[in-house]
């Protein structure tokens, strides 16, 4: 039955009896909408509808079936009974279409999803390698993903879009539409193909796994092998004890390259004030630090701390202390008192020679915050320890206040990321630093020099790249060793069905749909077997950054352009031999 001419006829009987959509639907309980789809042949109505429909148009049910006027009243009953059959035969086979399409579209919809996931990780891989980030979506980083464990969800993503390709491509074969694909008359090379799909992206996985963990190991490279680095004459000889020029200073504090900055500036002090000519009473030893661990082996729980206290005070300017116990014993102070020191700097006549000579810097007054047991515990540097301790930025402002230039004594650093030591040594050059030169002596006492320990950590990352370099370079020449594979192995495993494809060519087929029905049976075998094997891979090798997706995609394109061109090499048999043969 014609739906087109048997919508055509309910709106000509409609009109006829001079009924709306809407009245006729009224009358045997539908939509208008239901209606008007039958009138634009889009489907038809129930078989529990013809009846009441036949009875509302003022026909009878043959000529409903017919989608015609019948003249004569009499027919055959079988015949009427035959027509009947069959408008219930091909109401129930479009209904039952459209539900099978209705579930072909949710499986092909989920499978879609699911191969953009493991694409977008691939991509992503790819994406975060050239930024610089080896952590991509799949790394298991904390913080890096919105689920706990990314393996296995990747793991489950594979498993859905098997499922759901399978689902969907049976349901489908169900239909007599795509018969022409030969899928299930081929089980072993079918299954031949699935298998050395499998096996490529194995391989292939094994490749870029190799890759993304070097990367990974180069990334966590600056935390497994740290690189220090610190202020020291110009020949190296001494790294305490010198003249840091305050620009030098700020330089550091201001380098993105430089992480746990240590510096110090050492003074002489006495209590309360200090009158000329009574030098003995410049008898303390007062350090500047920005950090407990400037003053080396003393640490922060050493300390016995006034109520409320901690390390923190030394990172900024208040006028807070800690002292030595000797001196804190000796003076019979207690946690919280104020004591007066009067500061005097060390300066240099002429910055060529080491003599020193001492100035009043500052008389200030300093709260106890604090008092440790330095005995043994200093750092070897030192060559007498400190007696007072205050903060290095509260020192570096009186200098600024008394117009005074600053220098400070020491400062050493770990780098924050080693991977940039080069941007970070041409920052430092044009800073002012120079290189060590141990060969000219100098007494200058000048800290203008800057020593890196970078020798193992440049040595290490060094042949990490040049491994990843090595097996970068092979990889063009991999990917076109895929499209060989797949060129080989589809011209081999299709041999025997040349006298199938001249057949269809016989029939009337050109080539290019032929090699669509062909393409599409390929293509199916080809995500069948990617996505089994990337989901392989991880549970075998796991996941390295998107690896697993990036061999995936990697492979059935490559493997798709080498089958594309074996196809069309086949399809060029001549029709009349291959049907001579059959």
């Amino acid at each position: 039955m014609d739906n087109i001419k048997f919508g055509r006829f309910i709106r000509e009987s409609r009109q006829a009896k001079g009924m709306t959509q809407k009245q006729l639907a009224e009358k045997i309980h539908v939509s208008d909408k239901a209606v008007s789809k039958w009138e634009n042949g889009v489907g038809f109505p129930d078989i529990k509808i013809l009846e009441p429909l036949a009875k509302s148009l003022g026909v009878s049910l043959l000529e409903l079936m017919q989608s015609e006027r019948n003249e004569e009243p009499e027919i055959d009953r079988q015949e009427a009974e035959q027509i009947v059959a069959q408008t219930i035969s091909q109401s129930r086979q479009e209904d039952e279409w459209r539900r099978r399409m209705w579930k072909v579209k949710v499986l092909l919809g989920a499978c879609i999803c699911g191969v953009l996931y493991l694409i977008c990780v691939g991509v992503g891989y790819l994406a975060g390698h050239r930024d610089g980030q080896f952590s991509g979506l799949l790394s298991g980083a904390a913080g890096g993903a919105w689920y706990e464990s990314p393996v296995l969800f990747y793991v489950w993503a594979g498993i859905l879009v098997i499922l759901c390709g399978a689902g969907a491509v049976y349901l489908l074969w169900k239909n007599e539409s795509i018969r022409e694909v030969k899928i299930g008359r081929h089980r072993v090379k079918s299954l031949l193909t699935i298998l050395m799909d499998m096996l490529v992206v194995f391989l292939l996985h094994t490749y870029l796994s190799n890759i993304a963990n070097n990367e990974q190991q180069l990334a966590k490279l600056p935390k497994a092998i740290p690189v220090n680095a610190y202020v020291a004459t110009s020949d190296g000889s001494r790294q305490t004890g010198i003249f840091i020029r305050d620009k030098l200073v700020q330089g550091l504090l201001d380098s993105a390259y430089v992480d746990k900055l240590q510096m110090d500036v050492r003074l002489k002090a006495g209590v309360d004030r200090v009158i000329p000519g009574q030098w003995h009473t410049l008898d303390l030893y007062l350090e500047g630090v920005n950090c407990v661990e400037a003053l080396g082996c003393i640490k922060e729980s050493d300390v016995v701390w006034n109520t409320g206290e901690d390390a923190s005070f030394l990172q900024g300017t208040e006028g807070k202390c800690i002292v030595s116990k000797k001196l804190f014993d000796r003076k019979g102070w207690k946690l919280g008192d104020q004591v007066t020191l009067c500061e005097w700097y060390y300066y240099r006549e002429d910055e060529r020679s080491p003599e020193l000579f001492a100035n009043p810097l500052q008389t200030v007054e300093y709260e106890i915050a604090g008092y440790v047991d330095m005995t043994g515990k200093w750092d070897e540097r030192f060559v007498v320890p400190p007696d007072v301790i205050v903060p290095f930025h509260a020192v570096r402002a009186s200098y600024a206040e008394e117009g005074i230039p600053f220098f400070a004594s020491s400062a050493s650093f770990v780098l924050s990321d080693a991977l940039c030591i080069n941007a970070f040594k041409q920052e430092m050059k044009e800073l002012g630093f120079k290189s060590v030169s141990p060969t000219v002596p100098d007494n200058s006492l000048n800290g203008v020099a800057l020593h890196v320990n970078d020798a193992a950590f440049i040595r290490t990352a060094g042949h990490l790249r040049q491994v990843i370099d090595t097996v970068r370079a092979f990889f063009p020449f991999l990917l076109v060793l895929i499209v060989g594979v797949g060129y080989l192995v589809t011209l081999l495993l299709l041999q025997s069905r040349k006298n199938e494809m001249a057949l269809l060519r016989s029939i009337g087929l050109n080539r290019r749909k032929c090699f669509r029905i062909f393409f599409v049976d390929q293509v199916t075998l080809v995500i069948t077997g990617v996505v089994a094997g990337s989901v392989l891979s991880v549970l075998i090798q796991g996941n390295y950054g998107g690896s697993s997706a990036l061999a995936g995609v990697l492979v059935g394109i490559c493997y798709l352009a080498g089958n594309s061109l074996a196809l069309w090499k086949l399809l060029k048999v001549s029709v009349m031999e291959a049907l001579f043969v059959a």
